[in-house]
């Protein structure tokens, strides 16, 4: 039987600061993959996708609700003129977000009763909650959408997807608003096809890795694109020719490699 649970929230030291909520019992045994949510239906499209990741992976997933005190404006006069914050000034904020946890912890048990589901509640700052949990847990992922309670027309620029993926140090899937949810790994359907652009450099081959867990049953199609790599070409039609077949001969050890891992790989150039 699965057991879903939800930390309680923070506590009050005696020197009456409000601290993070406690941390999970007991540490997962296989690295979790975190699932920020902030109650929002957008934020909930990223669900599908981190549940399907940890079933592949039998991993837990780890749903973060996070509360800023300073979204609750009396909380937020308080900190700024130094009065000590107590989780009891924001009850109804804390039961909120608890209550969501637990429905969607549950509603995770309902469709995916072989995926471990646990919820987390914590204060303070969104994006410095969640790398800070998926740092403290070694999570192997971090799954979100682009947007979410900030509003659909907010840029990326700025946000909490943004500051993860830019002060992170694990893997971040971000889904976008309008992604339809993933099918399902049947006998039909093994795996997902993961598109990997590459460029020829060391640093766009360190996706590989990740991609080649995404693709397990699947498949990875490498593309590289010789015309935005090099602009505009002359009339010489032997420089789009030559570069293409570079950039194919490039692909195609790449490949070569993978394929001794038991992956499999198609090629593309664009040109």
């Amino acid at each position: 039987m699965i057991r879903a649970t939800i930390d309680p929230p923070g506590t009050v030291p005696a020197s009456g600061t409000v601290t993070d909520a406690p941390e999970l019992a007991a540490p997962p045994s296989v690295r979790p993959v975190i699932l920020p949510l902030d109650g929002s239906a957008l934020s909930e499209r990223a669900r599908p996708w981190a549940v399907a990741i940890a079933r592949t992976r039998h991993a837990p997933v780890i749903m973060i609700g996070v509360v800023d005190a300073y979204q609750v404006s009396s909380l937020g006069l308080a900190a700024s003129a130094g009065v000590p914050i107590d989780t009891s000034m924001m009850p109804d904020a804390l039961q909120e977000v608890s209550q969501y946890l637990e429905t969607q912890v549950g509603a995770c048990a309902t469709v995916a009763p072989d995926v471990h589901t646990q919820g987390l509640l914590k204060i303070g700052d969104a994006s410095r909650e969640i790398l800070n949990v998926a740092s403290e847990l070694d999570a192997q992922m971090v799954v979100l959408t682009t947007h979410g309670r900030g509003g659909v027309d907010r840029l990326i620029s700025g946000s909490v997807a943004e500051q993860v993926v830019r002060n992170g140090h694990i893997p971040v899937l971000l889904i976008r608003r309008w992604e339809h949810p993933v099918l399902e790994l049947t006998s039909e359907h093994p795996g997902w096809r993961v598109l990997v652009p590459l460029d020829g450099t060391k640093l766009a081959e360190t996706s590989l890795a990740e991609a080649a867990c995404l693709a397990v049953g699947g498949e990875l199609l490498l593309v590289r694109d010789v015309v935005s790599a090099h602009g505009d070409w002359s009339d010489d039609l032997t420089e789009p020719r030559e570069a293409s077949d570079m950039a194919k001969l490039y692909l195609d050890g790449v490949a070569d490699r993978l394929r001794e891992d038991g992956i499999r790989v198609r090629t593309l150039v664009l040109s």
